[in-house]
């Protein structure tokens, strides 16, 4: 069968998005030249309103009309020195614990606080890696294509220029290096291109073509290098051809990972298996004779043609590289649910941590003096018969007096204009859950010696004693820990939008909106705050509920575009 001595146009394209690993695939036809309409989306469907940051303290009840005493799993009680009806002072020994189950419990307090500890920092980690990951919305644009390889009519001579290994510039067999223009260098599929290389095109923004040719001298593919393509990544000296074979129809196929800074242009099919492990030594690509095909990139004549088919069709990100990135698999919502998420743990770790922490102090002083004493004036209401007949969280022994229930706990300094006298605050007990709410009665003007800080809390913030009384019926016990909690501020006319619909230039935030003719406009706004760790924002003045604006990334994204509505997300 004679054969073909031309390549296809270009078909199928794939942008190899991430250097290092196995990338994520962008396949493409051409760009169409026709106008297109940009989706535009109602302002009020992506806007949210904001609360505040939710402030998170500890205290404990300071006061209270009963004591409990509650024993803990391993504990048990030697003697007891009160019984049911005595009246007793403050400072009373009520029972005393036998020391042999108090070491016992205070070896595992040790253990449960260290546990805890290294939960709370592995927590801490996560939160700070998902907060580096970038979202799907910057994974790598779809690029323009200014320029097309050359592919040679006919394979003889083409040999005589391979170039075994690229190294600089000055060995391109034509371009200046700019878009419209790139270096073109002839290679196989064997040729190496240098670190050095990618260096000289990424510093001094150039483009590049490796045209690979097969052994009679057809050409098979090409790589096409934008600096888009090498920012961000890690450099490597890289062999065109690894894994990398060209199939019956002219297309390729690439089974494995591989180091690709790029976009393949071929002449078929393209396939990607990621899951079979590559060679440790790159071999020669395998080629056949392509098919009946025209030579080289289309020509005036078939320009309608391969634009038609060269529309983007599909973008496929990788769920893991190599180096075991999350990069780029989760949208800004994603992002910013899992970080939210994320953090809500880490408060539940840090309570549980504190938790820990009490209970192996208090286990400690148990150690240092076995007896329990009244904290308050009153009555002994309850003393069990024996530890075994006690459900889990029922009393041993309790002491009822008068008066309400008082909880202390300490306000960083940043929010003292915030929280004042007579503000509410949310209580829940670390014991038994229950909730409750208490009025602020008193705020020291000393700062405590107590530091210990939440996360996400400036450490060198002074921290600030206050009192708050319930004023409900409760159950809380004197020396019980409680979680405080209240909101930093009130609902505001402002509204907050996702970030990635926002851009900036020279300084000012603009978002791409619909006008009134129905065309995209620049409109410049006033934002406030970043919230959810920067994936929204707030806007303060120039937008609307009512306007119309797009995604503002993309080629056909420009002022004066025409307009059609949506209803849907647009990233």
């Amino acid at each position: 069968m004679k054969k073909a001595n031309k390549i296809i146009a270009v078909v199928v394209c794939v942008a190899v998005a991430a250097a290092g690993g196995t990338g994520g695939f962008v396949m493409y036809r051409s760009k169409q030249h026709q106008k297109h309409k940009v989706e535009v989306i109602p302002v009020s469907y992506i806007m949210e309103q904001y609360w505040g940051d939710e402030i998170n303290m500890d205290g404990s009840v300071t006061a209270s009309n009963t004591q409990s005493i509650v024993l803990s799993n391993n504990l048990l009680v030697d003697k007891v020195f009160v019984k049911e009806g005595e009246t007793v002072k403050k400072g009373t020994p009520l029972l005393e614990y036998d020391m042999t189950a108090v070491e016992l419990d205070l070896a595992q307090k040790k253990t449960g606080l260290a546990v805890a500890e290294d939960n709370l920092n592995q927590g801490k980690k996560e939160l700070e890696r998902l907060k580096t990951l970038r979202p799907s919305e910057e994974a790598p644009a779809e690029p323009d294509y200014p320029f097309e390889p050359d592919f040679p009519d006919e394979p003889s001579g083409a040999g005589n220029n391979i170039l075994g290994e690229i190294t600089d510039v000055s060995q391109a067999a034509q371009g200046s290096g700019n878009a419209n223009d790139p270096y073109q260098f002839a290679c196989s599929g064997s040729t190496i291109v240098r670190r050095s290389l990618l260096e000289q095109l990424q510093t001094e923004r150039k483009s590049a073509v490796f045209v690979v040719y097969d052994a009679e001298g057809y050409g098979a593919y090409a790589w096409i290098v934008s600096p888009e393509y090498l920012d961000g990544n890690v450099l490597e000296d890289w062999i065109l051809g690894q894994n990398v074979t060209v199939k019956e129809d002219g297309g390729v196929q690439i089974k494995g990972g591989g180091i690709w800074y790029g976009i393949i242009q071929v002449g078929g099919s393209f396939d990607y298996d990621p899951i079979e492990e590559p060679s440790d030594v790159p071999t020669e690509p395998e080629t056949t004779e392509p098919t009946e095909i025209p030579s080289e990139f289309p020509t005036e004549s078939s320009t309608e043609t391969s634009e038609e088919i060269m529309q983007p069709v599909a973008f496929i990100t990788p769920l893991v590289s190599q180096t075991g990135s999350e990069d780029y698999m989760y949208s800004c919502d994603e992002l910013k649910y899992k970080i939210s998420q994320q953090e809500v743990e880490i408060r539940s770790l840090e309570i549980e941590t504190k938790k820990a922490q009490i209970e192996y102090d208090s286990a400690l002083e148990k150690k240092q003096n076995p007896q329990e004493k009244a904290k308050i004036d009153g009555v002994v209401t309850k003393v069990a018969e024996s530890e075994d007949e006690l459900e889990v969280g029922e009393p041993y022994l309790v002491l009822r007096g008068g008066g309400g229930v008082t909880i202390q706990g300490n306000i960083s300094e940043s929010y003292l204009d915030k929280i004042h006298v007579g503000s509410m605050v949310n209580v829940n007990s670390w014991e038994t859950g229950e909730m409750v709410t208490a009025r602020i009665t008193e705020i020291d003007n000393v700062p405590s010696s107590y530091d210990y800080q939440y996360y996400g809390q400036n450490p060198n913030n002074s921290l600030y004693p206050f009192r708050a009384e319930v004023e409900e019926e409760c159950d809380l016990t004197i020396g019980n820990y409680v979680s405080i909690t209240f909101s930093s501020e009130a609902l505001s006319d402002n509204f907050y939008i996702p970030m990635s619909y926002v851009r900036q230039s020279d300084g000012q935030y603009y978002v791409m909106k619909e006008s009134e003719d129905g065309k995209l406009e620049k409109q410049m706004i006033q934002t406030g705050k970043l919230i959810y760790g920067g994936y929204s924002i707030e806007i303060i003045s120039g937008l609307s509920e009512s306007d119309n604006i797009c995604f503002p990334y993309g080629k056909y994204v420009v002022e004066g575009a025409l307009t059609k509505k949506s209803d849907r997300s647009l990233y």
